[in-house]
């Protein structure tokens, strides 16, 4: 009976199989030289069968009911093609399909599977097909305008600008302590004390696949925001293999093959193994590094890059792939400017003038970058990602002000100046570790985890500072002293670990490819703990006046010899007692910031035109923040913590009505929250030459209300034209001001007020030409893109319970530019596999606010300067390639100033034109 049974079986299969036949194929894409085409979408018309191509684009479709049938090829950025096909019974039919960018369809398909998130047009059509609002830029754009990391793809977006001089992005003029970073949706730790972000140039372009900007706010984003989210998304292999090493070399025009400085401490590779100090005994002089710059002269930019990948299939819907990035980067740069302050205005309205330096200042950098990436693709259904990123940089700032200063009596004919030499070296180590999952169960339910665990040392190992007193008349200089920290040594560390896990579930209203919407469950959590601590060694010097120095050879008057003799002595912040431990303490502060969030999102097809998604989160969020300085706030004590606990529900709503296939109308509302940074609160005081920066303990959270109408035309499949108005309005704002000191340039952070922000943008990408061959083996292209944003912020002074005195009643936010404009025009011209892409890159930001003025003094202004950037590249076939650029070709003078009634420049300097050229060879 068994053996009936079976044979029964074996009889019906073949009968069934008899019925059936399959259908399979390669996609491949025709904007990336006919490559193979992964995870497009490939379903049998008025069905839920289907399937997602592989790493080599091929697809196969089995068990199909013999006869006519139509399938339905589709992919974010490309046209969904229609093809007939008719299935013979026991065959196996053939079907290879070429598919072609555009931005202009796609309404029949809903795309939920992996997309290749790289080109204009299938980030055109991912923008033009969210509910939300959102832009982004690809490693394609990234490219063709020569964007070498992450925070330069972001001024290339709309209301996008950078602060000059720091890594600080600013969105609608909104800036660091606005914006949240985070790295394929997870977040990451910032690698600066002073700064809530990580410095977006850390990422080069080799890792990234793209950058998108959220202006707009949904409920699974972090609320922490009010200016953008900003999301790097790390490439993933896809293709079956990948090798290609890239080499390239750059010079400045002030800079390169001149004379040059750099600190004796880290080496060309920019890494330091001493970054603590080993000073135990305040009478012995037991530095590592020489107080001395080591001189010579600035050789050419160098770049190394080695990219590395491989596919292994194993089996038909299983597969490993895995791709592997390295990097080094150095760059010299080198300016020359002067550096002016003011204390204060006399009676007579005269201007009393702090100082007045000219300024010199030696910058090199150099980064080593790692990524890994493994992706395990179960089927078709289930997908394990492992991401590794390690970022090694190292920048050595040399900065060189001979001038004067109050602290010197100095009359008409007095001939002394002040030399003050601030050598300061930054290193960063960051380690990012990060485990996704994407799971599709059944035709309506998916299930998504991450979870993530990121470390960050940032050292800043023996910062020298040293002041001098120039004699021209005699040709002298000596040590000058008018407070021990003016011949100092530093050291700071900083350890900062975050663990982060996100988890949703999402319901589709219908099947995963047919639906009216979708509902999600989610739930965000993130636990940040981060150490800080700083020591100074101050040179208190017994008689600086008699104390001459050969400022080649300083290691001349500091070394043993003079400690022994009394010439000077050392101590720290804590004392001078080489016995006493408390002596040896470091200023420090140890934070903790513990967030838990749980939100319920929906997106609802009211009909083909009207989306809505609506969502709602509730938040949790913990800070605590103790210290041991020797600084007290008024209502603080040196020794004492803060712990700010608060519990938000955040509602949010985003509208998207599709006026026809090309036109697209939205709206958008949130509220979301601000709190106040690590180092805003902490009072540790971090010094320059002429200026000093300390936190405040006593700031609170900012409650934030935002909202935006936009309008999107598309009008073919790399067209965009749009325009939208945006208003926000910032309870209890937090702002940096200069408060009122004996030392120049005293900042710190207070709850200024309300503030508003009112905006409109324009954003433009048009062809201007396109032309393809009949054959379709050349092709020519001038594209013209560029945005502009005008915006009115204002910041109402709230003086009832401030510690500090605001100029005036009001002011612009510290950061927001009036105006800016970004333009790029490129020419792109094809043959077979032979390219030529030039283009010409302009940016401008209008005059902006950089520090809050105080106790009758005006705001410090940062001015607008215009940008012009020239890119080309050339490849002479799939494998060699060449490129060439040519950054800031107007070079302007990059100034601040403060009006006083008149125009008064407290700082000013050139960059110089920089130029690079690099080849690549890829297999």
């Amino acid at each position: 009976m068994r053996h009936f049974i079976l044979l029964l079986l074996l009889f019906t299969s073949v009968v069934f199989n008899a019925q059936t036949g399959s259908v399979k194929g390669k996609l491949t894409d025709k904007e990336y030289n006919n490559e193979p085409l992964a995870f497009a979408n490939v379903l049998i018309k008025n069905t839920t069968k289907g399937t997602t191509t592989d790493f080599d684009g091929l697809y196969e479709l089995t068990n199909l009911d013999a006869g006519n049938h139509t399938l339905v090829f589709s992919f974010v950025g490309y046209e969904t093609q229609e093809i007939k096909i008719t299935i013979v019974p026991g065959k196996t039919t053939e079907l290879n399909v070429i598919m072609n960018a555009s931005a202009a369809s796609l309404d029949e398909v809903v795309i939920t599977t992996t997309t290749k998130r790289e080109s204009v047009t299938a980030l055109l059509l991912e923008q033009k097909k969210a509910v939300e609002i959102k832009t982004a830029i690809g490693a394609q754009e990234l490219d063709k305008k020569a964007v070498s990391d992450a925070a330069a793809a972001t001024l290339k977006v709309t209301g996008v600008n950078k602060q000059e001089g720091s890594s600080k992005i600013y969105v609608r003029g909104l800036g660091d302590r606005y914006n949240i970073t985070t790295l394929n949706g997870l977040p990451l730790p910032s690698n600066d004390p002073r700064n809530k972000n990580i410095d977006l140039s850390l990422f080069s372009s080799d890792i990234i696949e793209s950058v998108g900007i959220g202006k707009a706010f949904s409920s699974y984003m972090s609320s922490d925001v009010s200016g953008a989210s900003i999301d790097v998304v790390s490439r993933e292999m896809t293709q079956k293999s990948l090798f290609k090493i890239g080499i390239s070399t750059g010079a400045n025009t002030q800079t390169t093959f001149k004379d040059f400085e750099e600190i004796d401490g880290a080496n060309w590779l920019g890494v330091n193994s001493n970054t603590k100090h080993n000073i135990r005994d305040l009478s012995i002089y037991s530095f590592d590094n020489s107080y001395s710059p080591n001189s010579g002269k600035a050789n050419p930019n160098l770049g190394l890059s080695l990219n590395y990948g491989k596919k292994i299939t194993l089996s038909d819907e299983s597969n490993i792939s895995v791709f592997l990035v390295g990097s080094f980067s150095n760059k010299y740069t080198f300016q020359d400017g002067k550096s002016d302050a003011i204390v204060d205005i006399n009676d007579n309205g005269d201007l009393n003038v702090g100082s007045i330096f000219d300024t010199k200042t030696y910058n090199y950098e150099a980064s080593k970058m790692v990524m890994g990436n493994v992706v395990y693709k179960m089927n078709n259904n289930h997908k394990l990602s492992f991401n590794h990123l390690f970022v090694h940089s190292n920048s050595q700032n040399i900065q060189d002000f001979v001038g004067t200063t109050n602290d010197i009596g100095r009359d008409a004919d007095d001939n002394r100046l002040v030399n003050v030499l601030l050598q300061t070296e930054i290193q960063n180590r960051l380690f990012v570790n990060q485990l996704m999952s994407t799971n599709k169960f059944g035709e309506s339910i998916d299930i998504n985890a991450a979870v993530s665990y990121n470390t960050i040392y940032n050292d800043e190992p023996d910062r020298r500072k040293n002041t001098f007193i120039i004699n021209n008349d005699t040709n002298t200089t000596r040590i000058s002293q008018s407070a021990v920290r003016d011949n100092s040594r530093f050291y700071g560390n900083l350890f900062e670990n975050n663990i982060a896990g996100n988890l949703n579930i999402v319901k589709y209203l219908g099947e995963r490819f047919e639906n009216t919407g979708k509902i999600t469950l989610g739930y965000n959590g993130s636990i940040t703990d981060r150490k800080f601590d700083g020591i100074y060694f101050d040179h208190n010097f017994t008689n600086p006046r008699a104390t001459f120095v050969d400022v080649n050879n300083l290691d001349a008057t500091f070394n043993q010899n003079n400690l022994n003799n009394g010439v000077f002595g050392i101590e720290t912040s804590r004392g001078r007692n080489s016995d006493d431990a408390e002596t040896y303490l470091p200023q420090l502060y140890d934070a903790e910031k513990t967030i838990h969030a749980a939100y319920i999102d929906a997106v609802y097809n009211f009909n083909d035109k009207l989306t809505a998604n609506v969502g709602i989160r509730a938040e949790d969020i913990k800070m605590d923040v103790a210290w041991n300085t020797n600084i007290s706030f008024p209502g603080f004590s040196n020794d004492s913590k803060i712990a700010l606990d608060k519990q938000y529900i955040l509602p949010t709503l985003n509208l998207k009505y599709q006026l026809n296939e090309k036109v697209n109308l939205r709206a958008s509302g949130s509220v979301t929250y601000t709190y106040p940074q690590f180092k805003e609160i902490a009072p540790f005081t971090y010094e320059g030459i002429n200026f000093q920066e300390s936190g405040n303990p006593a700031l609170e959270a900012s409650d934030n209300y935002n909202g935006e109408l936009k309008f999107e035309l598309f009008p073919n499949k790399s067209e965009l034209i749009s325009i939208g108005v945006f208003g926000k309005l910032i309870q209890n704002s937090i702002n940096r001001l200069e408060r009122n000191s004996a030392v120049e340039r005293d900042f710190t952070f207070d709850n200024s007020g309300d503030a508003t922000v009112f905006g409109a943008e324009l954003e433009g990408r048009l062809d201007i030409l396109s032309i393809t061959s009949d054959d379709e083996e050349t092709s020519q292209n001038l594209t013209l893109g560029g945005n502009v944003t005008l915006m009115e912020t204002k910041l109402k002074y709230d003086t009832s319970n401030t510690l500090f005195n605001y100029t005036g009643d009001s002011s612009e936010l510290e950061g927001a530019s009036p105006f800016t404009v970004n333009a790029d025009v490129s020419y792109r011209f094809k043959i077979n596999d032979k390219e030529t892409i030039s283009t010409l890159v302009f940016n401008y930001q209008s005059d902006k606010v950089y520090s809050i003025g105080t106790n009758f003094q005006e705001n410090i202004i940062e001015k607008g300067v215009p940008l012009l950037d020239f890119v080309f590249s050339h490849k002479f076939n799939k494998n060699l390639g060449v490129k060439f650029n040519a950054k800031n070709l107007l070079n302007p003078s990059f100034d601040r100033y403060r009006d006083v009634p008149e125009k008064l420049t407290m700082n000013s300097y050139k960059r110089g034109t920089s130029i690079s050229a690099g080849i690549s060879y890829s297999l």
